[in-house]
């Protein structure tokens, strides 16, 4: 397994006809351009998967999408958090507008079959209820459907790339993560 720094100057791209199941934080960053990822998600779509002669095959699961739907009004919050002199721009209505417009924009990916649903199967829901609590359940469920597939991984989660290499003969079919650091963010 390898794990590989999108943000760092020697990755050059994914591999000729890679399988990759993109994380909820990467999702949510290409869906929701108030997410503290989303300019960066946003450059490594733009510079490596968009303009990407090499037939990748991008995944998600179940799992991802309802975190997405649960979550999409979250990074509008955090941003507003962050910013709040920007608060008096956004009534309910406009609030919910954005978390719909990430909610549907994920669901036309999947409609337009950009992303590729995977589920897990009793070998992989038991190697995720063995690995939940060192990774936490959402995460060792994904992690885990990316084993039994063989794909690789894509997340903002700098930890969960950690965890996977520090657990990664627990996932020896995931061949590299894709991750990012916070200095990434566009705000905290």
């Amino acid at each position: 397994m390898q794990i590989i720094d999108f943000n760092h100057s020697s990755f050059k791209g994914f591999q000729q006809g890679e399988d990759i199941l993109l994380d909820t934080g990467i999702l949510m960053a290409l869906s929701n351009q108030y997410d503290a990822y989303s300019t960066t998600v946003r450059a490594l779509f733009t510079n490596h998967i968009l303009k990407n002669n090499n037939n990748l095959f991008l995944y998600v699961n179940p799992t991802i999408v309802n975190e997405v739907t649960f979550l999409a009004d979250r990074p509008l919050k955090n941003y507003l958090k962050a910013n709040p002199q920007e608060a008096r721009n956004f009534d309910q209505q406009s609030k919910e507008s954005v978390a719909n417009k990430s909610i549907e924009g994920i669901k036309e990916l999947i409609e337009q079959e950009v992303l590729i649903v995977l589920d897990g199967d009793k070998e992989s829901t038991l190697h995720q209820i063995d690995m939940t609590k060192a990774l936490g359940a959402a995460d060792a469920l994904n992690t885990s459907i990316a084993n039994l597939y063989g794909t690789s991984f894509l997340t903002v989660d700098y930890k969960l790339a950690q965890n996977l290499h520090t657990y990664q003969s627990k996932f020896p079919n995931i061949k590299s993560v894709y991750f990012t650091t916070g200095a990434n963010r566009t705000y905290r």
